[in-house]
């Protein structure tokens, strides 16, 4: 199991597991607490990048007992509840990250970019890169768009040198 760096503020703090941190989070906004909630949230507060499903399951421990459909309903509700943002990749799988405590950071957050890596499927958040501005003449009369997404497609830092590296035949291919 590959657990993240840590990436929130309770998570940071040297007194906190990631659980406590995701249970004060949730006694925080008010919400039911329940341990399928605690686990998959305090997964996803320790994340960096955006988490796949897939991951999220494979970041829990063997013996939390928590099985992918209450992992499915889980993420749904954090997303309902605006404590997790969910993304649509390039490969059509919905990705999660943790939304923002500020709302003005949250506001930010809701218009940046991303960058796909083609080659390993990593998704980046690309901080202080906005989308370009949502043209409203494209827009077919009443029509109202709330956002806009920009995603860059390319080869990341890793992936980039290994294949650098793949040309000159130092390293094996990537992925």
């Amino acid at each position: 199991m590959n657990t993240p760096a840590p990436r929130d503020e309770f998570v940071t703090s040297q007194s906190h597991s990631p659980e406590e941190a995701a249970r004060a989070r949730l006694r925080g906004l008010g919400s039911r607490v329940t341990e399928p909630r605690v686990r998959v949230l305090a997964v996803l507060m320790q994340g960096v990048d955006p988490l796949s499903h897939q991951a999220v399951c494979d970041a829990l421990p063997d013996d939390s007992g928590i099985d992918r459909v209450t992992v499915y309903r889980v993420l749904d509700w954090l997303v309902t509840g605006g404590i997790v943002h969910k993304t649509a990749g390039a490969d059509r799988v919905f990705r999660f990250s943790l939304a923002e405590h500020d709302a003005a950071r949250e506001a930010a957050h809701r218009s940046h970019s991303h960058f796909h890596c083609t080659q390993c499927g990593r998704d980046f958040c690309l901080e202080g890169a906005e989308p370009p501005a949502m043209p409203k003449a494209a827009l077919p009369a009443g029509f109202a768009a709330d956002h806009a997404e920009l995603t860059i497609k390319g080869a990341c830092a890793d992936c980039a040198r290994l294949g650098a590296l793949h040309k000159t035949g130092n390293a094996p291919c990537p992925k």
